[in-house]
C-alpha cells in the first residue's frame, strides 16, 4: 500500500481540524466461486495498524481532532446491476476511539457478512489497545 493522499483540513472558524489519508492499493481480493470476494485476515489488520499507529505518530505536537483513514482494495468487483465497487476499509480516530466501516459489494455482504463483521469487531479492539 502506499499513500495517495494525506490532507489536513481546517473548519471555516478555526476550531475543528481533520487529517485524511488515503491508502491504495490494498491486496483486499480473492477469487471465490461466484466471484471475487474481500479477504480480511490478522496479518492486513496487523498491517493497518501499524500504518495507523505510524500515522498517529506524526504531528502528535500539532495533532488534528480526528483523523480518518481509506485503505482501497487493488481490485473491483460488480453488483447485482452492474456497477464497480471497490472494497474500502475506513477508520476514524478520534478522542483515542476509533470507528471503522468496510465498504462491500452486495455479493461480498451476502458471502461473507459474517466474517467482515467479525474482523471489524476484532480491529476495533486491536486499535483501541495500540
Amino acid at each position: 500500500m502506499n499513500i495517495l493522499f494525506d490532507e489536513t483540513f481546517t473548519s471555516n472558524d478555526g476550531k475543528r481540524k481533520s487529517r485524511n489519508i488515503w491508502y491504495g492499493y490494498a491486496d483486499i481480493s480473492v477469487h471465490g466461486e461466484y466471484g471475487k470476494n474481500i479477504k480480511l485476515n490478522e496479518d492486513l489488520m496487523v498491517n493497518l495498524c501499524e500504518i495507523i499507529k505510524n500515522d498517529l505518530s506524526m504531528n502528535a505536537a500539532n495533532a488534528p481532532i480526528e483523523t480518518n483513514w481509506y485503505f482501497y482494495g487493488s481490485s473491483v468487483t460488480q453488483d447485482a446491476i452492474g456497477d464497480n465497487i471497490r472494497p474500502t476499509i475506513m477508520v476514524r480516530e478520534r478522542s483515542d476511539e476509533f470507528i471503522t466501516n468496510i465498504n462491500i459489494s452486495d455479493h461480498d455482504f451476502a458471502v461473507n457478512i459474517d466474517a467482515i463483521l467479525l474482523f471489524k469487531a476484532d480491529f476495533e479492539r486491536l486499535l483501541a489497545s495500540h
